[in-house]
């Protein structure tokens, strides 16, 4: 897998693909929605994103950055 291209304070939108929402078809128990725009509170072994009271562990290529305005 490619390095991270995002940093910690980042905006992204959980943008899974279709395979890890096959996997995860009760995704909402990890804390995130698809399409939920969220800040980046952590990244665990340059991969995994993390977000406020421990939400997320999916990798950073199931995410988007996020265009606020």
């Amino acid at each position: 897998m490619k390095k991270c291209p995002f940093k910690v304070g980042d905006m992204v939108r959980f943008s899974p693909s279709p395979r890890t929402q096959a996997l995860y078809q009760d995704i909402d128990r990890f804390g995130l929605k698809v399409n939920q725009v969220a800040k980046i509170r952590e990244i665990r072994r340059g991969i995994y994103l993390y977000f406020k009271n421990g939400r997320g562990g999916f990798p950073w290529n199931e995410f988007v950055p996020a265009k606020v305005p």
